[in-house]
């Protein structure tokens, strides 16, 4: 049985206006505001600088959410697409998750990928 315990872990290698992040488990609208918050801290740095955003997310123990968090989710990329997300790198979803996250983030230039290798490759090529 998988954990659904929420867990997310966030890093800013800002010389490569890259955001790196991990999500993990099942989260509410409550919980996962504190991710949304991780993720809003970390990229001050370059908000401040009006540098571009690149994300590179491992959703490997992500599971699909429940409607309500899906749609916090949908908002949140919108708004860090008015501060400046280009790209996101997703490793290793699920089919659900995947197929959730393509409808989530239409309009948003998402990629998918089976290894961080080619993730990062994919993420510093198109910028």
């Amino acid at each position: 049985m998988e954990d659904t315990t929420p867990y997310s872990r966030t890093t800013l290698l800002k010389e490569h206006c890259e955001l790196q992040s991990t999500i993990a488990g099942y989260w509410s609208c409550d919980t996962i505001q504190s991710y949304f918050d991780e993720l809003n801290t970390a990229c001050i740095p370059l908000i401040k600088e009006r540098l571009p955003i690149y994300a590179l997310v491992d959703f490997s123990s992500f599971m699909p959410q429940d409607r309500s968090t899906s749609d916090a989710i949908r908002d949140h990329l919108l708004l860090s697409a008015k501060f400046g997300l280009k790209s996101i790198a997703i490793i290793d979803a699920s089919s659900l998750a995947r197929m959730q996250y393509k409808r989530l983030s239409k309009g948003i230039n998402v990629e998918y990928f089976k290894n961080r290798y080619d993730a990062i490759i994919w993420l510093r090529e198109g910028k």
